[in-house]
C-alpha cells in the first residue's frame, strides 16, 4: 500500500490510501504479536526489515458507521492511468485479505486467534467498501474488465522487473504475457461492442512507476505522525477535534 500511496498522483486517492495504511499497519502489529504468542516467531523474518512493526491507528477506533466509508470517485475521463491501476490493485488486495480472514480465520483452534481474525475482517470490509467507491461508476463493465487485464499485466511485469531469482522471474514474465493476451482480447471486444479504441480509454503510452517492494520506514512513520488522528467525515478527512457531534460514527456508538 505504501508503494501505491507514495506514487499516487491524485491527492484525494493518495489520502485515502494513507488513511487506511495506518490501520493496516496496526493490523500488522497485532498479527505480529499473535505470531509471537502462538509460534514464538520473529515478524522481522517475514517483513525482512523493509518496514517496522509497531502500533498504528488502534483497531478499537477503526469501526465506523457505514456513512463514513463513503468516498468520492475519480473521473475516468481525466484520471491518470497510475490512479486507475492503483485503484484496481488496492481493491483486489483488500478484497483478498477480507475473504481470507472470513473464510479461514474461524478455523484456528485458539479462541484469541479466531476473535482477532473476526475483528479485523470487519475493518477490511470497510476498506474494501471505501476503495471500491473510488472507482468511477460510469465505467462500462467491458471497460472495467479491460483495465483489470491491463492492471494484472502491469503488476506481473513489476514483479518480473524487480525479481532477482531467474526461475521465479520467468514465472512472472509468463504470467505477464498471458495477461497481455487477455488485455488485447478485451480491447478487441471493446472495439467490437462499444466502438472504442483502447488507446482512447488508457490515454497513456506507459504506466510509471512500477510497483516495487522496498524499504518504507520513513514514509510510514511520517504518515503515522501526521495523520494518526484523522477520521472520515462527509467524504473528507478531518482531525478528530474538528469532527462535529453529529458525526454518524459518534452517534452510533
Amino acid at each position: 500500500m505504501r508503494c501505491l500511496a507514495k506514487n499516487e498522483p491524485d491527492p484525494y486517492v493518495r489520502q485515502t490510501l494513507d488513511f487506511a495504511l495506518i490501520e493496516d499497519f496496526d493490523h500488522l502489529y497485532r498479527y505480529s504479536c499473535l505470531y509471537d504468542y502462538l509460534e514464538e516467531g520473529d515478524p522481522d523474518n517475514v517483513v525482512q526489515s523493509k518496514t517496522e512493526v509497531k502500533p498504528g491507528r488502534p483497531t478499537s477506533i477503526e469501526h465506523r458507521h457505514p456513512d463514513d466509508s463513503m468516498r468520492t470517485h475519480y473521473d475516468k475521463d481525466t484520471a491518470d492511468i497510475k490512479t486507475r491501476m492503483n485503484y484496481l490493485t488496492i481493491v483486489a488486495g483488500e478484497q483478498q485479505t477480507e475473504l481470507f480472514y472470513k473464510s479461514h480465520g474461524f478455523m484456528y483452534e485458539d479462541e484469541l486467534t479466531r476473535n482477532l481474525f473476526a475483528e479485523i475482517a470487519e475493518i477490511e470490509e470497510q476498506h474494501v467498501t471505501q476503495y471500491g467507491l473510488l472507482g468511477d461508476p460510469r465505467e462500462t463493465m467491458l471497460e472495467k474488465l479491460t483495465m483489470m487485464q491491463l492492471c494484472e499485466a502491469y503488476i506481473y511485469n513489476s514483479c518480473a522487473q524487480s525479481e532477482k531469482d531467474s526461475r521465479i522471474r520467468g514465472i512472472w514474465e509468463d504470467f505477464a504475457k498471458m495477461e497481455y493476451t487477455h488485455f488485447q482480447a478485451c480491447a478487441d471486444l471493446l472495439m467490437k461492442y462499444e466502438k472504442r479504441d483502447i488507446r482512447d480509454v488508457v490515454k497513456a503510452e506507459t504506466i510509471e512507476p512500477l510497483v516495487i517492494f522496498e524499504q518504507n520506514k520513513e514514509y510510514v512513520n511520517e504518515v503515522i505522525e501526521n495523520q494518526l488522528d484523522l477520521s472520515p467525515h462527509d467524504m473528507q478527512y478531518k482531525k478528530l477535534r474538528d469532527v462535529p457531534d453529529s458525526w454518524s460514527t459518534t452517534k452510533a456508538k
